[in-house]
């Protein structure tokens, strides 16, 4: 979801559009599958850069075992 400020202060909210026909739809191309998998790792990154009190141990591990799954299989 995106909240959006309008002009008066009230906060509108969209859906975001992720460009597939659901969140878990397999990507279609191989450019489709290699461009997700640099958002994850970009994402990772600042997750670890910047170490928000609620990134756990867990869920970096679930983000490298995404990210080496997805390498494997590729």
């Amino acid at each position: 979801m995106l909240i959006e400020m309008g002009q008066t202060g009230n906060r509108t909210l969209h859906k975001a559009s992720s460009g597939y026909s659901s969140p878990a739809a397999e990507p279609e191309t191989l450019s489709e599958r290699k461009h997700l998998r640099e958002v994850l790792s970009e994402l990772r990154d600042l997750l670890e850069d910047y170490a928000p009190a609620w990134y756990t141990e867990e869920h970096h591990r679930k983000v490298e075992s995404a990210l080496h799954t997805r390498k494997r299989k590729h």
